[in-house]
């Protein structure tokens, strides 16, 4: 069979077809350098691409290739499959003497392939200055999302060598405070999160990108932000202070200790105590501070209560954290953290998110140990010396030792409950506001009067309440989402014992309960859908650190 026979070309008013019939099996086949050799006779001016479609498709009908003499530039745009690029191959007329291609002629082409974004304009321009021909250029492309950088603050009331590096994160906890300050004085330069950069597509999709997290931080009592809000000021002098996340100036006031002579001590700041408080005696204030031991009395502060010696038979509540040596037959309970170093012997301790004994000789041993997110203990359970002597007198019994985390759960109906008074409060605040723009445009209507004044007036009473309230909860909000979020990431509790484990510990985790009924040494206990697990300590641990408190020396 003859090669004309196997394809036909046809040129019809001015127009350039090819017919390919289609390729039956065992039968020849037309060869596309055949096609090719012919055109090139012809001296067609053709889009490869276009008559590989053809011969490919092999339709048995006439199908357009080109016009017969390519009197303008062919245009051919190609889109990248997953739309990150956008590529022009241009095909020239054979005429020198045509009009030359234009910006809007590139540009126009790329709008009816619905390309919009990420155009680069300085590869169109070269295209044109250098006459790139039949070599496909990028002409557009997408962008990757920046995601944007959290806030961070700047310690400004310690000395540059003991700042932490500027923007590297850091717990408010883990800052030297009771720094004496000035009225005036800068405390903390706050830099906020930026939102990022989102990304897109060629075809205008977009990617989002992730925006930073604020640094939790705002002012405290006798403390305000700046015009600009980018410091926090002090507006007395005093001594700084940390409560949860916001930083207070307080005054301070010294005693060498709490006994007879003093009776009870009752403060608004900070109260400092050198030596001892006795027992039968009442302790309040902001922060409290001691430098010898507590007897059996009662301690109330709003944040921190820190014991350089031992607690032993008293009664301490802190909305921050407890701090001590010892704990003895006490009842702590602190809304934030309780740090031991040396032992807890039959107590009652509570805390919100940790109890942590950062030794390796500490030890608990009796009573009852609850937090929110985790315990770390390095043994549960009487030392060496004290088990020696239990065994020469059996009239002495081992205490239990109860450890319990993920108690914060409730935390989360308070806040779910919080959120949603947050939104019937918003509501009403947008009820509110439609009646008094129905308000004020009857007002501009028929002039004011003294009734429709004393309407608006209490109409903007009720909404700057609202207004007060919504703030005041998306406050309390922002807080608490971030404890549960910590009580997330720790899959809702995990105890941790370094060391020796006694046999009859009781462990629970979210509510479920797990005994030890054989010597155990390095174990981790969590929560997983068969119920409390043991594993390996130090391994599970590592990924727990950041949780740890690490106080300043």
């Amino acid at each position: 069979m003859a090669k004309a026979e196997l394809f036909k070309i046809s040129v019809t008013d001015g127009k350039v077809q090819v017919r390919i019939p289609p390729q039956l099996l065992g039968a020849p086949t037309a060869n596309l350098d055949d096609i090719q050799a012919e055109l090139h006779l012809m001296d067609v001016d053709y889009i490869p691409e276009r008559l590989l479609e053809i011969y490919e498709r092999s339709s048995g009908d006439f199908d357009y290739l080109c016009d017969e003499e390519s009197k303008d530039f062919t245009l051919q745009v190609e889109m990248s499959r997953d739309e990150s690029a956008v590529y022009l191959n241009i095909i020239p007329p054979s005429s020198e003497e045509e009009q030359p291609l234009m910006q809007k002629r590139i540009l126009d082409a790329l709008k009816e392939k619905g390309i919009y974004q990420g155009i680069l304009m300085e590869n169109i321009e070269k295209i044109l200055k250098e006459k790139i021909y039949y070599e496909p250029t990028m002409v557009a492309c997408g962008r990757i999302p920046v995601n944007g950088k959290d806030g961070y603050a700047e310690i400004l009331f310690l000395p540059e060598s003991k700042r932490p590096k500027s923007g590297q994160p850091f717990n408010l906890r883990e800052i030297e405070m009771l720094q004496e300050v000035k009225a005036g004085q800068e405390l903390i330069r706050q830099i906020p999160s930026t939102a990022g950069e989102d990304g897109f597509t060629i075809t205008g999709k977009v990617i989002g990108a992730t925006a930073g997290r604020e640094f939790l931080i705002s002012p405290g009592r006798n403390t305000r932000y700046n015009a600009q809000r980018t410091h926090i000021i002090a507006t007395r002098d005093g001594v700084l202070c940390q409560q949860g996340n916001s930083i207070s100036v307080e005054e301070i006031k010294v005693l060498e200790k709490v006994d007879a002579s003093t009776g009870h001590v009752r403060f608004d700041g900070v109260i400092k105590i050198r030596g001892n408080i006795s027992d039968r005696y009442n302790v309040e204030g902001v922060r409290i501070d001691i430098g010898g031991t507590v007897g059996k009395s009662r301690l109330r502060s709003i944040g921190d209560i820190r014991v350089a010696q031992g607690i032993m038979g008293s009664m301490i509540q802190a909305g921050g954290s407890v701090i001590a040596q010892t704990i003895t037959d006490a009842q702590v309970n602190a809304t934030e953290n309780v740090v031991v170093y040396d032992y807890i012997v039959n107590s009652k301790i509570t805390a919100g998110n940790n109890i942590d004994m950062p030794t390796h000789h500490g030890y608990a041993n009796g009573g009852a140990l609850q937090a929110g997110n985790l315990i770390r203990l390095p043994k549960v359970g009487p030392p060496e010396e004290l088990m020696l002597k239990e065994d020469e007198s059996e009239e002495t019994p081992r205490g239990q030792t109860m450890l319990e985390v993920g108690i914060s759960l409730n935390s989360r109906k308070q806040f779910n409950t919080l959120l949603e008074q947050v939104q019937n409060s918003f509501n009403e605040f947008e009820d509110k506001l439609k009646e008094f723009r129905l308000l004020l445009d009857k007002v501009s209507q028929r002039g004011i009067g003294g009734q429709d004044l004393q309407s608006l007036n209490s109409e903007g009473d009720e909404l700057v309440k609202k207004n007060r309230t919504i703030f005041s909860s998306t406050k309390k909000i922002r807080l608490q989402s971030e404890i549960n979020r910590l009580n997330d990431e720790v899959n809702g509790g995990i105890v941790f014992i370094t060391g020796a484990v006694q046999v009859g510990t009781g462990i629970s985790v979210r509510r479920m309960r797990y005994n030890v009924l054989k010597p155990a040494t390095g174990m981790a206990y969590y929560f997983s859908q068969n119920g409390v697990q043991a594993s390996d300590c130090e391994t599970m641990l590592n990924d727990s650190r950041k949780y740890l408190l690490k106080l300043p020396n």
